[in-house]
């Protein structure tokens, strides 16, 4: 199986798991805004983010109506380096400063492990999980991703001013 094909099918069981949320594949995510000599907000169109006009491409994104929330970077195993950790590691802190709630992680295919150069190089990953197939361990899966959009959404009433008693952030190993 080829790593478009594992996030192809990973995607069709998202969509399927997550029915109250917009599940896209491909989509462009802003990693830069900012005024220009004018005083203009620049990128000047907000709601089409383009590659090489301050954006950045991400294998699955799962948003409410119109806000991103949770990105899913896909690898499999065989192709899975460590310039591609530090690399969608990069992305993901980019990707954060221009959307602070949002939650980023990665899923490896083709095994069940995550290698140690992933725990060495990470810096901007929130969670990953490894699996067989895209149907392995799937609601696994679809748990983690419902826990972090809780934490994007929570963030979100955060940041528009909803005061919290309390924020929790885990880590769970195996």
């Amino acid at each position: 199986m080829s790593e478009s094909q594992f996030r192809d099918k990973l995607y069709e069981e998202l969509k399927k798991n997550l029915p109250n949320y917009i599940v896209n594949k491909g989509e462009n995510l802003f990693y830069k805004l900012f005024i220009d000599a004018q005083g203009n907000l620049q990128p000047s169109d907000l709601h089409n983010p383009k590659r090489a006009k301050l954006a950045f491409q991400t294998d699955i994104l799962i948003k409410n109506d119109k806000v991103p929330l949770v990105v899913i970077e896909t690898k499999l195993w065989g192709s899975f380096s460590t310039h591609d950790v530090l690399t969608y590691s990069t992305k993901a802190i980019k990707h954060k400063e221009v959307y602070p709630y949002i939650r980023y992680g990665l899923v490896v295919g083709g095994k069940n492990k995550i290698a140690r150069k992933f725990f060495t190089h990470n810096s901007g990953f929130d969670f990953a999980i490894a699996i067989e197939s895209a149907k392995d361990n799937l609601k696994e899966l679809i748990e983690i991703i419902k826990k972090q959009l809780q934490g994007a959404e929570l963030m979100l009433e955060v940041i528009s001013g909803k005061e919290v008693r309390k924020y929790v952030a885990s880590i769970e190993l195996e």
